[in-house]
């Protein structure tokens, strides 16, 4: 007695009518498809830093200077860890070994990354997402991004090796926080067609009343729909997000460890979100944080965050 199954059922042709006699029923979609998900949200990974324990920034033997020089070479500048050393040898007379330079960025983004997370925004207006490919040891890994329409911030970002559900519903518990602190609000999200995204949005919304999270996707590269249409501009704002992602990892040639891969994204959201001017922002980062108001140099700005982290 299902309206769908019937209205479904009643464009049938008559071959179609014949298979499904025969057993063929495999072939066509008559019904709903439902779906309840369990799981745990405190077992969802969110791929952050952990402390390898290789540097205690409070007994490095260069000073702060000579290490937020190197941040800035390898994060702002996109630099290669020996591209940075040799900037820093030949440029200012500092001698550091490559590796030197990959164990302050591991540990800098350990101990900047609960300061970046705790003030990335909640998106004011719609959030675009995306999932960018990395090479980490020879497999394709992903790295997810969430950027806010209204101020052009990231709001969202997660690292995985799959493209799954867990990994899109980590992301946007860190976007929008826990479904029970947004009763009665609404977002709006722009993917593309992963079908992650909808199991992950359909996950978030399921213990609510009423769907907190909206979905809208853009699909292909031309407007044949008009969803696609009008949701076109907010998909290319994140796929300039990654192209900008993928200049700072593109000099890398791939990364060794996942770890290796989190260290720099999540340097790489400090610096864009905090540091890097926006033309859309009148030449401001999209977000002005009161610790580097007034601040003009990178190198300041990353000495001001190391001492406050």
């Amino acid at each position: 007695k299902c309206s769908h199954y019937l209205e479904k059922k009643k464009h049938l042709t008559a071959q179609e009518n014949q298979m499904i006699k025969e057993g063929k029923t495999s072939c066509f979609k008559l019904h709903y498809q439902y779906r309840v998900w369990n799981y745990n949200p405190s077992e969802l990974e969110l791929k952050r830093p952990k402390d390898s324990g290789v540097v205690d920034i409070r007994k490095i033997h260069n000073d702060t200077r000579s290490f937020s020089l190197i941040l800035t070479f390898a994060i702002c500048f996109g630099l290669s860890a020996r591209s940075t050393k040799g900037v820093l040898k030949h440029v200012f007379g500092i001698s550091v070994s490559h590796q030197t330079v990959i164990n302050y960025i591991n540990a800098a983004a350990y101990h900047l990354y609960r300061f970046i997370d705790n003030n990335c925004p909640r998106p004011q207006g719609k959030m675009a997402a995306d999932e960018t490919y990395i090479s980490v040891n020879g497999k394709w890994h992903y790295t997810w991004f969430g950027i806010d329409s209204k101020t052009h911030a990231i709001c969202s970002f997660n690292l995985s090796d799959n493209r799954g559900m867990e990994p899109a519903l980590a992301f946007l518990y860190k976007a929008f926080g826990k479904p029970e602190d947004n009763i009665g609000k609404s977002y709006d999200i722009v993917t593309d067609g992963n079908p992650s995204y909808g199991c992950a949005i359909q996950a978030y919304n399921q213990s609510l009343e009423s769907p907190s999270i909206r979905g809208f996707k853009v699909i292909g590269l031309q407007n044949l729909d008009e969803e696609s249409k009008e949701y076109r501009p907010f998909k290319q704002l994140v796929e300039r997000l990654n192209r900008t992602y993928k200049f700072h990892t593109r000099p890398r040639t791939g990364f060794k460890s996942l770890e290796g891969a989190t260290a720099l994204t999540v340097l790489f959201v400090g610096f864009y979100n905090f540091m890097r001017p926006h033309s859309y922002s009148k030449g401001n980062p999209p977000l002005q944080i009161e610790r580097l108001k007034g601040i003009d140099s990178f190198v300041d700005m990353w000495s001001s965050m190391i001492k406050a982290a």
